[in-house]
């Protein structure tokens, strides 16, 4: 069963690079993912199908996988998820969820929940050694009626960003702490302690040169 499974220790693969996370945001809709071909890309549940090339897909909502899931064990790149109940699953690395405190795990074989798949996905990018992370469709509030990029889920009933916001500061002080850059290339987002900026602003940033 997968209690006596061990947790996967998270191996440091993008050591001093660069990352972008795609969230699930309605602004990702206008994303041309062939704008990040070349660059290391972690993608947050159904964010993996933009493209076969995507280096990461990472869920943390254990229903996800039954319920939206089909398909993933074609993806080629790394599959990580905190769902105990997955591990074991062909190809799915499994890492413990540490649900408080908020923030930055330290410890590879595990990763803060943040109350969100898309926030617990940056201390798996810290994991992997990046010291700058770029957010994408992180929008983190609802856009003309719209949660998600696309229409796979049932509308939710409540919103739910004002409480996934609460982590933010948490992560941006371990961050800081790391000396690991996050911008957030959503403009628009409610999510403000990271800087915002345009995808165009942050891949040409901190090079002069675009």
């Amino acid at each position: 069963m997968a209690r006596n499974k061990e947790s996967w220790r998270v191996p440091k693969i993008w050591p001093g690079g660069e990352c972008f996370i795609l969230g699930g945001g309605p602004s990702l809709a206008a994303l041309d993912i062939n704008d990040l071909k070349g660059r290391r890309v972690i993608a947050v549940n159904g964010a993996y199908k933009l493209a076969n090339w995507i280096d990461v897909m990472f869920f943390g909502d254990c229903r996800w996988l039954n319920q939206w899931g089909k398909g993933l064990l074609d993806f080629a790149g790394l599959k990580v998820t905190t769902c105990e109940q997955h591990a074991g699953k062909p190809g799915i690395q499994w890492v413990k969820r540490r649900s408080s405190p908020y923030g930055i795990a330290t410890d590879p074989a595990m990763v803060s929940w943040n109350l969100s798949s898309g926030a617990c996905a940056i201390n798996l990018a810290v994991h992997f050694g990046v010291k700058r992370i770029v957010l994408l469709g992180f929008d983190m509030r609802i856009v003309d009626n719209q949660h998600n990029y696309h229409a796979d889920y049932p509308p939710v009933k409540k919103d739910p960003y004002g409480r996934f916001l609460r982590v933010f500061p948490k992560i941006k002080e371990d961050l800081d702490a790391k000396g690991i850059e996050c911008v957030n290339a959503t403009p628009g987002s409610a999510l403000t302690v990271f800087p915002i900026m345009t995808l165009k602003e942050a891949m040409c940033s901190p090079s002069p040169v675009c």
